[in-house]
C-alpha cells in the first residue's frame, strides 16, 4: 500500500493513540474513520449525503490531551476496476486552524464480508489527503504482493474480544436513543530486540459503545474508550527472566455525539463529479430520449 506524507490516523474508531510530547497539538492529525462505519447494515448504509459529527476529548497520564470534532460523511459514489464504491470523507476541526478533511474511496463488495469489521482495510481503492490547485488528489492504494499470497489473518498479531452489555437508553443533546451497549477490546503485541536485550510492547485498547440504528453513517451515539501501552523487557536468551509488564502510559476518552443528517454538507475531499450516487451520475450520462447516437469515431492508425 502506497503511504503520503501526511500523517493518517488510521484506527478502528475516532481516538488516536495519544503519544507522548511536550504539549497538546491544537490541530489534530488527518483521520480516516472507515473503521467506524455500520458495515452490519449492508448496502443501506451507502446514502450519499448521510453524515454524523461527534465531539472528542481524551486526556492520558502523562498530560497529554486531545479536544476536536469529527465528522463522517458518505461523499458520493464511483466505479474502480468495475467494482461499485463509495467515497467516505472525515473532517476534523480542532481548537484552531482550519477544517481538515480526507476521503477514502471504499468497495461495496465489503458488505459481502462476513467479517468488515476486522476487514475493512482491504475494502480501500483509493484516498486522497492532499488537494492541488483546489482540487482533490487522488492517490491508488496498492497491496503488497505479499499480502496476496497469505491465507492467514491480515493482522495475526491483533486480538478481539467482543461482548455485548445489555441495553440502556442514552440522553443527548439529539435526544434519547435506547442503545445497544458493545464491549470491545483490541490488542496488539510486538516484539523488538537491539544488541542485549529484548523488549515485548503491547497497545490495548477497550471501547464501550452504544448503538443504535437512528444514528446514520456509523450508528455510534456514544464511545467511552480506554487506551493503554504497556512494556516488558529481558536480556538477550533469558525471556524467562523477563520483567513483569508494566504500564507506560493510559489515557481515557470519550466520543459524544454532536448531531447527524443527511445533506447540507459538501463533500470537499471527493472529487465533484462524484459528488452523486451512481445512479444519478450514470442518468446524467445516458443520451436522452429523441437524442442522436453518437457517431462510431474513426479507427486510429
Amino acid at each position: 500500500m502506497s503511504r503520503s506524507r501526511v500523517l493518517v490516523v488510521f484506527l478502528a474508531a475516532l481516538f488516536p493513540a495519544l503519544i507522548a510530547r511536550s504539549a497538546p497539538t491544537p490541530q489534530p492529525s488527518l483521520i480516516d474513520a472507515i473503521g467506524t462505519l455500520d458495515y452490519a447494515r449492508g448496502r443501506a448504509l451507502i446514502k450519499v449525503g448521510s453524515w454524523v459529527k461527534y465531539h472528542m476529548t481524551a486526556r492520558s497520564e502523562m498530560g497529554v490531551t486531545e479536544d476536536y470534532t469529527a465528522t463522517v460523511l458518505i461523499g458520493g459514489e464511483d466505479e474502480s476496476w468495475g467494482e461499485e464504491c463509495f467515497w467516505v470523507q472525515t473532517t476534523t476541526q480542532g481548537a484552531q486552524g482550519a477544517p481538515r478533511a480526507m476521503a477514502t474511496l471504499m468497495s461495496s463488495a465489503i458488505f459481502d464480508d462476513s467479517l468488515p469489521a476486522q476487514n475493512f482495510r482491504l475494502y480501500q481503492r483509493r484516498r486522497v489527503m492532499e488537494f492541488k490547485d483546489g482540487e482533490p488528489v487522488q492517490q491508488l492504494l496498492r497491496r503488497n504482493s505479499s499480502e496476496l499470497k497469505n491465507r492467514t489473518a491480515p493482522d495475526p498479531s491483533l486480538t478481539m474480544l467482543v461482548d455485548t452489555l445489555g441495553t440502556d437508553t442514552l440522553k443527548t443533546d439529539q435526544g434519547d436513543f435506547v442503545c445497544l451497549k458493545v464491549r470491545t477490546e483490541r490488542g496488539f503485541g510486538s516484539t523488538s530486540q537491539n544488541a542485549d536485550s529484548s523488549q515485548y510492547n503491547e497497545t490495548r485498547t477497550v471501547r464501550v459503545t452504544y448503538l443504535t440504528p437512528q444514528i446514520p453513517v456509523t450508528g455510534h451515539a456514544r464511545q467511552e474508550i480506554e487506551w493503554t501501552i504497556s512494556r516488558r523487557t529481558w536480556l538477550t536468551g533469558r525471556s524467562r527472566e523477563s520483567s513483569p509488564m508494566m504500564v507506560m502510559d493510559r489515557s481515557k476518552g470519550v466520543l459524544e455525539l454532536v448531531e447527524f443528517g443527511t445533506g447540507g454538507l459538501e463533500a470537499s475531499a471527493v472529487p465533484v463529479e462524484h459528488r452523486r450516487s451512481l445512479a444519478e451520475q450514470r442518468a446524467a450520462q445516458a443520451p436522452k430520449p429523441g437524442a442522436p447516437a453518437a457517431k462510431p469515431r474513426p479507427p486510429t492508425h
